[in-house]
Parts: C-alpha cells; sequence; structure tokens
C-alpha cells in the first residue's frame, strides 16, 4: 500500500488530517530530539518514547479534560476502565506521530534552518502592523510554555509534513459519476402535502375502564418506578467564611507595595537577552560583559536563541507577566543599561539586559484596595486549612452527626428535603457531591462523608454531608400509578384508531378515489436537511416511490407521535450545480481523507516493531485506582 502511494500524485488528499497530525504535534511535543529519559514508554523500530513524552501527553489531555468536563473529569478518571483507554489513546497517538516521522525520514524529506527561520518569519502569526515582531513572538511561545527551538522543531515537523502531503499524497480519488450521483441522493428534494391526526386530540375521544388499567398495570409494572430518594445535612466551608480571622495593617501593605512595585503601573522595559545551554559558557559570556564586550555583539555569537541571536539579543518590550518569573525577577532588578548574573530557566542559561524603559508606577493610594485583598487571601488560606483540618477531626470522631463539626468552626449546619437524583438542590449540584449521596455506602451508613472538595475556579470550597433519610427505589403501587397507566392506555387506543383512519384513508387516496381530509400547502424537503428538521417523517417519505401521473400517499408519524397522511407530488434529484454540493461534498472528502489516513497507519503498524514498556503502564493503571 505504502508503495503504491508513491505514484499517487494528482490530486489533494490528506492535508485536513495531517494539518490535524501537525496539530498533534504541537500539543505532544516535539519527541526524542527534544525529550531526554531513563526509560521509555514504548519503542517503534526501536526509536525510543519517552516516559516524560509519555507524562507530558498525559498531563495535557487531564487538563484539557478537566477544561471541557470539570468535576465530572475527575469521576471518569476515577473510573479503572476509562482510565485505561485513556492511557491506551494517549499511547497510540504517540506510536502513530512516530510512524509518519519515521515514515517521512524513510522518504528523505528534509528542511533547512533557515527555510525554517524564513517560515516563522513569514507566516504573519507574529506581526504587528505587517512586520515580523520579535516581542510578540517570544511573549507567544512564553505564554505557550514552549522554547524557541521546540517552537522551531514544530515548524520543522509541520512543513515535512506539508512536502509529504505535496509530493507523496495528492491524490484525488472522486470521479465525476461518483459526484453526480452523490449530488442526486442527499441534495433530492420533494413536494409533498401533510396531514396531520394529533394524537392528543383523539386521547380525548377515549375511554378506559377499571380492569383495562389493571391489566395493562400487571403487564408493565416494571415501568412504574419510585426513584430513590435521599434527605441530607451539609456544611460548605469557603475562605471567605474565616476573614475575619484576619487583621491587616497599613505596614503590612506598604512592605507588599514596595516588594511588588513592578506589577503596579503600565512600566514597560525594552529588554535583550542571550541564551545558552550550560552554566559554564554563561558564566564565561557574564566575564565578558563585565569587561565591557557588546552585549548585541555576544548575543550574536552565542545565543542558541537563533530568532533573537541575529538582533542582538532584542526581545523588544516586555510587559509584566509574560516571561517565567525568574526571568522577570532578574529583569525588574535591573535599571536601564545593566545586564544580570546568568538565570536558569527551563534547562538553559540566560542573561538579561534592560535596553530602555517607558511608563509609570501607580501610586500606593490607587491600588491600596487591591493589595489589600491579596494579602487577605494569603492570610486567609492558613485559617481556610486550619478549620478545614478541625471539621474532618470533628467529622471523624462524632460520625453519626455534623452538628459538632460545623459549631467547632462556627458555620450553619443544613438540611433539605427528600428529593430524587432528578431534583438535585443547587448547592449539591456538583458531581463529586451527587457521587457521594447516590453511589456510595453514605446513604446506607448514615455516616459523616470524608471533605469533598467543590473549588469552582478559583473560588475554594469544601462541602460535609450525611445522608439523614434514605428511601431505595421501589415499585409504585397500582393506586399511584393510575393516572399515568390511565393516559397510557389511551394514547394506545388512541394510536390505534387514528392508524386504521388513516390506512383506510391512504387506501382509498391510492385507489383514486377524492381525499375527505384537508391536506396542508406543498412543502420542499431535502433529503440532507430533512434529516434533522424531521428525523422521523423523512425516513418514509424518502423511502416512498416516486410519483408519477399522480400523487402517491402513505401513512407516517412525525416526531410528537402524530399520525400523518402524507402526499408526495414531486421528486425532483439533486445536481451537482445546486448551491451547497461543494461545501457537502468537501465533508464527505475530509471522511474519506480520514478513513485512508488510517488505512495508512494500519499499513505502518502492521510493519512496525512495536514494544510497550509492561511495567510502566501498570504503574500507571496502579496509580489511577489509588
Amino acid at each position: 500500500m505504502i508503495e503504491n502511494m508513491h505514484n499517487r500524485t494528482s490530486g489533494p488528499v490528506f492535508k485536513i488530517i495531517f494539518a490535524l497530525v501537525s496539530l498533534s504535534f504541537v500539543l505532544g511535543g516535539i519527541g526524542g530530539t527534544l525529550f531526554t529519559a531513563d526509560t521509555s514508554a514504548v519503542k517503534v523500530n526501536g526509536q525510543e518514547i519517552s516516559q516524560q513524552l509519555f507524562n507530558n501527553q498525559k498531563s495535557q489531555r487531564e487538563n484539557a479534560l478537566y477544561t471541557q468536563l470539570g468535576g465530572q473529569a475527575g469521576d471518569l478518571l476515577d473510573n479503572p476502565e476509562y482510565a485505561k483507554q485513556f492511557q491506551q489513546a494517549i499511547l497510540d497517538g504517540l506510536v502513530n506521530e512516530e510512524l509518519i516521522r519515521q515514515y517521512i525520514q524513510e522518504l528523505k524529506l528534509g528542511i533547512t534552518a533557515d527555510q525554517i527561520k524564513s517560515e516563522i518569519v513569514n507566516s504573519g502569526a507574529f506581526n504587528t502592523n505587517g512586520k515580523f515582531d520579535n516581542a510578540l513572538y517570544q511573549q507567544s511561545l512564553q505564554r505557550s510554555r514552549i522554547t524557541p527551538d521546540q517552537y522551531a522543531a514544530t515548524v520543522r515537523d509541520g512543513m515535512l509534513i506539508s512536502q509529504l502531503n505535496e509530493g507523496i499524497i495528492n491524490s484525488n480519488f472522486s470521479v465525476p459519476a461518483e459526484k453526480e450521483l452523490l449530488a442526486k441522493l442527499l441534495l433530492q428534494k420533494r413536494v409533498a402535502r401533510l396531514f396531520t391526526m394529533p394524537i392528543a386530540k383523539e386521547m380525548a375521544n377515549q375511554t378506559a375502564s377499571e380492569d383495562e388499567l389493571k391489566s395493562y398495570y400487571d403487564a408493565h409494572q416494571k415501568e412504574f418506578i419510585n426513584p430513590e430518594q435521599v434527605a441530607v445535612e451539609y456544611l460548605i466551608a469557603t475562605p471567605k467564611d474565616f476573614e475575619n480571622k484576619v487583621q491587616i495593617t497599613p505596614e503590612q501593605i506598604e512592605t507588599y507595595y514596595q516588594t511588588n512595585k513592578s506589577q503596579f503601573g503600565n512600566i514597560e522595559k525594552k529588554a535583550a537577552h542571550i541564551q545558552v545551554a550550560d552554566e559554564t559558557t554563561a558564566n564565561t559570556i557574564y566575564e565578558q560583559l563585565k569587561n565591557g564586550t557588546e552585549f548585541a555583539t555576544l548575543a550574536k555569537e552565542h545565543s542558541t536563541d537563533s530568532i533573537t541571536a541575529k538582533n542582538g539579543g532584542d526581545l523588544g518590550w516586555v510587559k509584566n507577566g509574560t516571561f517565567p518569573t525568574a526571568f522577570e525577577v532578574a529583569l525588574n532588578s535591573l535599571k536601564v543599561g545593566e545586564f544580570s548574573k546568568p538565570v536558569k530557566i527551563d534547562g538553559a542559561y540566560h542573561i538579561v539586559k534592560v535596553l530602555e524603559q517607558r511608563g509609570s508606577e501607580t501610586p500606593l493610594a490607587e491600588v491600596k484596595d487591591r493589595i489589600t485583598s491579596i494579602i487577605k487571601s494569603e492570610l486567609v488560606a492558613p485559617e481556610y486549612s486550619n478549620a478545614i483540618n478541625e471539621l474532618k477531626n470533628k467529622a471523624f470522631e462524632n460520625s453519626g452527626s455534623l452538628q459538632d463539626a460545623a459549631d467547632a468552626v462556627g458555620l450553619t449546619l443544613k438540611k433539605t428535603k427528600s428529593f430524587t437524583h432528578s431534583q438535585i438542590p443547587a448547592e449539591l449540584n456538583n458531581d463529586k457531591v451527587i457521587k457521594a449521596i447516590f453511589n456510595s455506602e453514605l446513604k446506607q451508613s448514615k455516616q459523616n462523608s470524608e471533605a469533598i472538595d467543590i473549588t469552582n475556579g478559583d473560588q475554594a470550597a469544601t462541602l460535609f454531608l450525611r445522608v439523614t433519610d434514605y428511601q431505595a427505589e421501589s415499585t409504585q403501587t397500582f393506586e399511584q400509578a393510575k393516572s399515568a397507566v390511565e393516559q397510557l392506555v389511551k394514547q394506545e387506543k388512541a394510536e390505534k384508531a387514528l392508524l386504521a383512519k388513516a390506512e383506510q384513508e391512504v387506501k382509498s387516496l391510492n385507489a383514486g378515489n377524492a381525499a375527505t381530509v384537508d391536506f396542508g400547502k406543498a412543502e420542499e424537503l431535502v433529503f440532507i436537511q430533512a434529516q434533522t428538521t424531521h428525523p422521523v417523517l423523512s425516513q418514509t417519505l424518502f423511502s416512498m416511490a416516486k410519483p408519477s401521473d399522480k400523487p402517491n400517499y402513505q401513512v407516517a408519524r412525525d416526531k410528537n407521535g402524530d399520525v400523518l397522511i402524507i402526499a408526495l407530488d414531486k421528486v425532483v434529484d439533486g445536481s451537482i450545480e445546486q448551491e451547497g454540493f461543494t461545501m457537502l461534498s468537501n465533508a464527505i472528502s475530509q471522511q474519506d481523507q480520514a478513513a485512508l489516513y488510517l488505512t495508512l497507519l494500519n499499513d505502518l503498524r502492521a510493519k512496525a516493531k512495536i514494544e510497550i514498556n509492561q511495567e510502566f503502564m501498570e504503574e500507571l493503571e496502579a496509580q489511577y485506582q489509588k
């Protein structure tokens, strides 16, 4: 299969798929060339994928999961089966990326350093007023927590994949006849008139005897359930509950302001740096600077940051919060013209210099309230921690009540009425809390829960609860279910009556007799749109035979359960000239590309030697089960 792909060079295939692969390189790291590790997670054809890279990818995936699902992510990862699948998906992704890299190497594709620089500078992603902005470039990398070398490697991989796209996998397997058939079916338009027979109206005409109701109940008892119910007592602790325990003095505010003055105001510094790989080189350069050698000259000669080196290490104008803390501490300690001692940041050594400064500091009076809030948060944190520990101890000592715990820290104990899983009180509507109430032994034991962290964003909060009453799920008695049973019996009777009337009318119409019902105005439904707008109706409408010299009639149902009679007047096949076909065709083409991509990967996997470090994977699985 791989050999055949070398000959397919006629059309655009796989660009979107390999763009996604390129993105995964950015998210997953750069691979073996940028990371070193003592042991492997897996080896692909002898090439090691490190445990460090695996753990980095796992951490990113977990963070993304928590961002997307909040507390529910923790519940998923606590499930051993889900955790195992989660880890396997990460491992498969890393193996797939390595296989693609090796395939690119097999094709002997290559990118020069100058090409990478040109791509970065000319991409437009870091432009200000139409020109490459080095400060913006550096700030963007810092926000993404990747080094220039890592980003350059990512760009290199993307360019290699583009070469692969253009030189090997540019292929177009679609033929005109296939497109015409696709348009004919998916954009087919059907013109129909509908007569609706509402189920609710017919139900009002139906009656149900006591015997019918009991008979239906006896046949469907398992469908009439009283859901489990609980009542709970609970208390919620937040840092705000303990703010009255801290006092802030003017001296504390003044000290904080002086220590963190650079955080306030609109001060910007134009900075430059020299980045080198080891401390010895950094110290040598530092001595040369002290002896009067020009900073820009040394940056050009020695800095491993190739983008800034050619400009004498110039980083442009830098605002607070742009670079790592160690870098900014060094920068903020300097006056214009001064340079720092070597500072270790992300495995490299930097010497920082302030070229210019602009802006001004904000007076203390203008930021006093902000500083007070910051200090208060810092001082309240240990008080909050102590209170949570006290709550844990009291909840454990008297496990049959939370009142002692509440009294110990001055909180109010709250109590609920009985509620079901679908009636969760607002304060308890948290995935962790719901799991503790309904999916644990607490509902049976009526013991105090452990501390449940319900922090939301930067709003810390901890909850303790106890189930005070529990009623298990039970089958409703006939009297409890009687009202619902009556509606279901009437609905069943109404459906039978309406379907019988509709079938009789359709039979008469198809025999050529005049209609005894009033159809609505003609409606036009296109197949691809009707799957969303009329999902139930479309199943019948688009399966009807095309009309010839007269309409075709058929009974159908709609999404509300009403009975319909369809009069199909006309069928118009779609064509490739219709508006929207190009977008539709592209979407289907992307699906085809995804299938081809999987074929390529399966072929590469079949030929590859993949050695998984089972001991490492078992250790990971054990961590999730703790």
